[in-house]
């Protein structure tokens, strides 16, 4: 059996990529966090060089994962 890429002469749209912000710095601060929080975060893009502030997150996984970078994500103005 042949393979069929598409069905019917449809094919899906791609979701454009993300810009991902990773982490410079990470750690406990020893403070009160709000509930399911454990780690604080600073992330950085590489690619515009933003920086975000201190973000709470629940685990290290999900600082080694990124953010999502606001000016880079930002949908280009449509005319």
């Amino acid at each position: 059996m042949a393979f069929q890429p598409d069905l019917f002469g449809y094919v899906r749209p791609k979701r454009a990529r993300r810009v991902l912000a990773h982490a410079v710095d990470a750690g406990d601060h020893g403070c009160v966090y709000a509930a399911g929080m454990t780690m604080v975060a600073l992330f950085r893009c590489a690619r515009c060089n933003w920086e975000s502030g201190w973000i709470e997150c629940s685990t290290m996984t999900a600082v080694k994962r990124g953010i999502a970078c606001e000016p880079c994500n930002k949908a280009p103005a449509s005319s």
